[in-house]
């Protein structure tokens, strides 16, 4: 991209040369005080439709305001006429240096010429400068040879549909676990759908890579299922993130028609006034030797005062 710091430098001095003020200027080209001063200080750019008037008052070419970047010569001709640069190829380099003061119409007509593949960096670069359809046609296009991974540099940019579509399509081909790298720009819905298909051809571990991002009613659902199907054993993969209630309610059910061992692999993750309340309760029904599979879990005073008696 033009460096604005340099371009900013040029228009400073050649502003100074004229002996014109920042005000002054601004009234020359229509524009605001605070304009001119952030493109002297190289924080934005004077866009293409000021460049002619702007050469103008400072009696240069735009090669001289620009300073000869490539890049310069795609701006020149399409200020004197818009339509040359659909008839040329165009350097990706020229491109991506001249988008940034281009109007939204310019670069989708350049970006249409461009020669070559971009790189995820250059897609970065330019995905800001273009309009929405002509991104989310690059996107598909990006998955269709990259999969998801072709569309995380420019996730931002892309519409919600189609950063749901191509999940979507990703899940079913690759399981949910092949959505990581998008996870924040999928929608709950799509996440929490393709979290219920993975838990039918894979299980709850199948959740674990995207359990942040899937709901708590979901995984708690999950959860539940994988319990009754499966048993305490399957849970504790995805523990930590099962709400206490749940994790109680399947620990109970545990307990109650298999013991206190059943529920070594959670133990972990429950509190501990819930273990001591449950080794309370194992002691009482079978004795002391029950809780020996979560002793240590167990809240160490309450084995002190448990144990004389």
């Amino acid at each position: 991209m033009f460096d604005m710091k340099k371009v900013g430098k040029q228009i400073a001095q050649l502003r100074k040369e004229k002996n014109i003020t920042q005000m002054a200027l601004a009234d020359l080209l229509g524009t605001s005080f605070q304009a001119i001063s952030n493109w002297e200080r190289g924080q934005t750019m004077p866009d293409i439709s000021k460049l002619p008037e702007l050469a103008k008052i400072f009696q240069v070419s735009i090669d001289d305001i620009l300073a000869n970047t490539k890049g310069t010569q795609l701006v020149k001709e399409l200020v004197e006429n818009e339509t040359l640069a659909d008839s040329r190829p165009i350097q990706k380099e020229e491109f991506i240096n001249a988008a940034p003061i281009l109007t939204l119409d310019q670069a989708d007509m350049v970006y249409q010429n461009v020669q070559g593949e971009l790189s995820p960096e250059e897609l970065f670069l330019i995905a800001p400068y273009i309009n929405q359809d002509s991104i989310d046609a690059l996107a598909k296009k990006e998955f269709e040879s990259r999969r998801l991974e072709g569309l995380s540099s420019i996730a931002t940019y892309i519409s919600q549909d189609i950063i749901d579509e191509c999940a979507k399509r990703e899940c079913e081909s690759n399981g949910l676990g092949a959505l990581t790298s998008l996870a924040p720009f999928i929608s709950q819905d799509i996440i929490d759908s393709c979290a219920k298909l993975e838990l039918e051809s894979n299980g709850l571990k199948g959740l674990t890579s995207m359990a942040p991002f899937i709901s708590k009613e979901v995984i708690d659902d999950c959860a539940a299922r994988e319990f009754e199907s499966r048993g305490m054993e399957a849970l504790s993969s995805m523990a930590p993130f099962i709400s206490e209630e749940m994790l109680i309610h399947c620990v109970k059910e545990g307990y109650k028609h298999n013991g206190l061992k059943s529920i070594v692999a959670i133990a972990p993750f429950l509190k501990k006034e819930d273990l001591n309340e449950l080794a309370l309760d194992a002691i009482s029904e079978k004795g002391i030797s029950e809780i020996i599979p979560i002793m240590p879990y167990i809240d160490q005073k309450f084995i002190q005062d448990i144990i004389p008696k």
